[in-house]
């Protein structure tokens, strides 16, 4: 048993141990007494799952890596409708995947505590773009928690499970990245074991209450539904997290909540004026604590919202203040006090409140000027792929394969994954916007420029169906993804494809891992969340099964087959499925499953000459000496998968003894 599960699991009151914040997110639902856990790999939300699954066993739970959001937010709401506690957790991008069931549970609401943590990502560390759960809390007309450090994460989840049993409603907990993945000090509960014995009755305190068509019917529900808001805000009020000071005398009040909270704090003390400013901060951004900032509105001129993410805290504010003090003045993102996009930090907020004050800020000259020097010395770089990765292969191969028979203009739709860097670009290249009426070709020098589009998971195979319906012609059509993203998002794509006859070369990099997030197990694995052994489902025959007629699979550490395989796949004329399958090579490396060649690989700088093909490959073992002309390899990154020595024309690339 490792140390985590050792303490995360141990029932100890009042001892302090240090723990991220999805880890005391996880903790909080142990300390709840959770009975059902799901969720599928997301960053940076993994780790609530990956905490629970070490805790699962030994505590008497379960805990699933679920196909995808959807389905972990089924599993997670079935449980919590017999009466049990369950939690569903995945990062923003991942609540999009739920919201058509979670739009209609909410009419019905459930019997156990559901907890549902989501962990943003403003600034888009890990993320496609910087959306903002706590809307969805309106749209949903549930509560939402959030919590400005690691022991307000362990304590809200804790809560939320009771919250959500005493309104009988679906509760969000609301984490961002600096949150989730900051590591803070937190003094445990005790835990509560789970002892509900799962019940079912379709009649529970309303006529067929879990069946949204069944008499009342949707509209009724809906008003079940309105008729809870005013317990709801009577329950905000009440949030042992909330925090008002007033001060004599105070022109300006912020309103605060989060981490966006914990910013406000250390600003006000770095300004020195902590005892000047009014503050209040709101444990629940959804709704606001109306009597709360009522109070604050009214004891100020000048309000300054701070919160991290969209205005929502301050459209609310807005509204409030129209009827409880017309004349104060609302500060905040729309009036440029905070900026509109981006993460905020310590720094921003102590502009924001500097700025909402008059205050001149003096600007630390040497602080810059070290700033400007360190900038010089930074090179530009794209993220890559790992030493000896098989989608280097696969993505060598595709490049060739579309030399040779991609058309003139290809297009390659990606999808998300570790694949994904595909699309990231040369950092260091400057691209201009073209205004150009026909189909343009760029050349793909490297691995990291291969992908067309990308926007989310499944979304590659279905714009390649809708470029093949639209009549593209100048090209070949192709779409990348994952084996975890296969099982979570393409099937009903794939479905599809047959159907409606689409044509176009679905490229299906199998590693047996969900691996950008931390490798996860996934259906191709062959073990659960909590390491049981389970089915490896077969991505190919799935495929057949579903009447795709072209279906080959492919090692990527063999280019040039790969690339056969896929210019079979292309020129078929058909919707095409190539698997291209190697497990993850660091994954490998780890479980002891990958056998290195007994010789190392070198160049011979005698056969160099110095072409750089091999540096295009894109493996970052590979270096190059600018000013020798030659190629060079890494032995401490090398993992003698042997793919560059297929890459070199020149044979210099060789495999010699120790």
């Amino acid at each position: 048993m490792g140390k985590l599960t050792d303490f995360i699991t141990q029932d100890a009151p009042g001892k302090r141990v240090l723990l991220m914040g999805n880890q005391a997110i996880a903790r909080g639902a142990i300390e709840a007494g959770v009975q059902v856990a799901a969720s599928y790999p997301g960053t940076p939300a993994s780790e609530i799952l990956e905490t629970l699954a070490d805790a699962a066993q030994k505590l008497g739970f379960h805990a699933e890596w679920s196909t995808n959001e959807k389905v972990a937010f089924e599993v997670a709401a079935g449980a919590a409708i017999t009466g049990v506690r369950a939690i569903t957790s995945m990062k923003n991008a991942g609540l999009n995947w739920v919201m058509d069931m979670f739009m209609t549970l909410v009419y019905g609401g459930v019997r156990g505590g559901f907890v549902i943590a989501v962990a943003d990502d403003p600034d888009a560390h890990y993320s496609s773009n910087e959306q903002d759960t706590r809307f969805a809390a309106f749209y949903g007309e549930i509560p939402c928690l959030e919590p400005s450090n690691a022991q307000e994460a362990k304590d809200m989840c804790k809560y939320a499970f009771e919250l959500s049993e005493q309104l009988e409603l679906p509760v969000f907990l609301r984490s961002v990245t600096r949150i989730s993945h900051a590591s803070g000090d937190v003094e445990l509960g005790p835990i509560k074991a789970p002892e509900r014995r799962p019940v079912f009755d379709k009649h529970w305190r309303m006529a067929w209450r879990w069946n949204v068509y069944g008499p009342p019917g949707p509209v009724e529900k809906h008003r079940w539904l309105h008729s809870k808001q005013a317990e709801i805000e009577q329950a905000v009020e009440k949030l042992p997290w909330n925090e008002l000071k007033l001060v004599e005398g105070a022109e300006l009040g912020i309103i605060a909540s989060g981490i966006a909270a914990s910013f406000a704090k250390d600003a006000l003390r770095l300004l020195g004026v902590e005892d000047k400013v009014a503050f209040l901060k709101l444990a629940a951004p959804v709704p606001v604590a109306k009597q709360l900032t009522s109070k604050l509105l009214k004891s100020v001129k000048r309000v300054l919202v701070v919160e991290e993410g969209e205005p929502v805290i301050e459209l609310q504010v807005k509204a409030l203040a129209k009827d409880v003090a017309p004349g104060v003045e609302l500060l905040g993102r729309f009036t440029g006090h905070v900026p509109r996009v981006g993460e905020l930090n310590p720094d921003i907020a102590k502009q924001s409140i500097a700025k909402a004050l008059g205050m001149e800020l003096e600007k630390d000259e040497e602080r810059e000027k070290i700033k400007e020097e360190i900038q010089k010395l930074v090179a530009p770089r794209s993220s890559t792929l790992c030493a000896g990765c098989p989608h280097l292969g696969t993505y060598w191969a595709l490049k060739q394969a579309l030399k040779r028979v991609g058309g003139k203009v290809p297009i390659v739709n990606g999808d998300i994954g570790c694949y994904e860097q595909g699309g990231y670009g040369i950092a260091g290249k400057r691209y201009e916007p073209s205004d150009s009426s026909e189909s343009k070709a760029y050349p793909i020098q490297a691995p990291y420029e291969t992908l067309d589009t990308n926007y989310i998971m499944g979304g590659g195979i279905g714009l390649m169906q809708g470029q093949h319906h639209a009549g593209y012609k100048d090209g070949a059509l192709v779409a990348v993804a994952g084996d975890s993203t296969y099982f979570h998002a393409c099937l009903p794509a794939i479905v599809n494809a047959v159907y409606n006859k689409a044509k176009g070369v679905f490229v299906v990099m199998d590693n047996h891992w969900t691996a950008m997030t931390g490798h996860q197990p996934d259906p191709c694995t062959g073990v659960t969340a909590t390491g049981e052994e389970a089915a490896k489902l077969s991505i190919e025959g799935i495929a057949q099964a579903i009447g795709v007629e072209f279906v080959e699979v492919t090692d990527p550490y063999d280019l040039k087959a790969t690339q056969q395989t896929i210019e079979r796949a292309i020129q078929s004329g058909k919707f095409a499925i190539v698997v291209s399958r190697r497990v993850c090579t660091l994954q490998a490396l780890r479980l002891k499953q990958y056998k290195p060649r007994a010789k190392q690989t070198r160049v011979n700088e005698e056969k160099c000459t110095g072409c750089m093909l091999c540096v295009s490959f894109g493996c970052p073992a590979t270096t190059f000496d600018t000013e020798r002309k030659k190629a060079g390899i890494d032995p401490i990154l090398c993992v003698n998968c042997g793919m560059c020595k297929q890459v070199c024309p020149f044979g210099a690339i060789e495999e010699v003894k120790e």
